[in-house]
């Protein structure tokens, strides 16, 4: 039951941001600016303001390798699903690279990140910066190359948008603040508490509302296998490498399970739409995922509770 009242808020929020799109109470253009606003403006001060502050002492490097090589497997197996298994896309090397993306890659800062402290604090937050700061450029770029030919592979897009990649800059720039031991000054600080208090409600509110433009017409055992892939497999695949292999604190293994059962990420889309290849496919995994991850986030985060409870008893 505290489960099911931890998570409901959470639900609501993105039901009521999917209705008002879907009944044209909000339009596209306008959803457009407020989540431009949400993701250049307040969701970078949120993480800014708390990575500057947060106690990093307990940082961990394995958790890179506790979330990523799992990631990375997830991708491959997608991949070779793919290139292999595709009735007409088969061997298409673009294709496979933006299904394994679809299959692998997580939307942590919209769905992710609020679950995770609001089920286990805030604590956790510099856990979830090592994460989000590496997941984009890295799934995006091994997409981009794996995608084209390296010949023509544009580095220098990739290179500028990742440096100006607003959620990157508030993470570098919070990491480097925290580092060098520097205090925000008084006005700043609350400045960048003001925006970015809405941070998680508006994220929450336009991942429902985002949910309005997407329809499943197609392809339907492709999203069916990327769920299984993205909500089952791979937290699996996270849980055992965090706990069984590098047998990180619970704390940790719970954070990083918590991520990766999230669900595929709205730019996965983005992505698809760029190559041209699995934009009907991608875009179903995104709503399939996001409405699946109703049931099994909720269900990971009861094992999660059972594991806390073993392990101290």
């Amino acid at each position: 039951m505290a489960i099911i009242a931890l998570i409901s808020p959470l639900i609501i929020v993105g039901a009521i941001g999917y209705f008002l799109t879907r009944t044209n109470w909000f339009t596209k253009a306008q959803i457009d600016t407020l989540t431009k606003f949400t993701f250049n403006i307040a969701i970078p001060a949120f993480l800014f303001q708390q990575l500057a502050s947060a106690d990093l002492s307990s940082i961990n490097v394995n958790i890179y390798s506790a979330f990523y090589l799992p990631v990375l497997m997830i991708y491959a197996l997608a991949w070779l699903i793919n290139y292999y298994l595709h009735h007409y896309l088969q061997q298409d090397l673009p294709a496979s690279a933006v299904y394994a993306l679809g299959a692998s890659y997580s939307n942590n800062v919209i769905v992710g990140m609020p679950v995770a402290i609001m089920f286990l604090g805030e604590q956790v937050i510099p856990t979830i910066f090592l994460v989000v700061s590496l997941h984009s450029v890295m799934l995006f770029g091994l997409t981009s190359i794996l995608a084209v030919n390296l010949r023509e592979f544009n580095w220098r897009l990739l290179l500028k948008q990742t440096l100006f990649n607003p959620l990157l800059i508030a993470i570098s720039g919070g990491f480097l603040v925290n580092l060098l031991g520097l205090s925000l000054p008084n006005i700043a600080n609350d400045s960048l508490l003001l925006l970015g208090k809405p941070a998680i409600t508006l994220a929450l509110f336009l991942l429902g509302a985002s949910l309005a433009f997407y329809k499943i017409r197609s392809e339907v055992k492709f999203i069916i296998s990327a769920c299984a892939l993205k909500l089952l497999l791979l937290p699996s695949a996270v849980f055992a490498f965090s706990h069984l292999v590098l047998q990180l604190p619970l704390l940790t293994t719970a954070t990083l399970v918590i991520l990766s059962a999230s669900p595929t990420g709205v730019n996965a889309y983005l992505i698809a739409k760029q190559q041209a290849r699995h934009q009907e496919t991608i875009a179903g995994t995104v709503v399939v995922t996001t409405l699946m991850s109703i049931i099994t986030l909720p269900l990971w985060l009861w094992c999660l509770t059972e594991f806390f409870a073993l392990g101290s008893a």
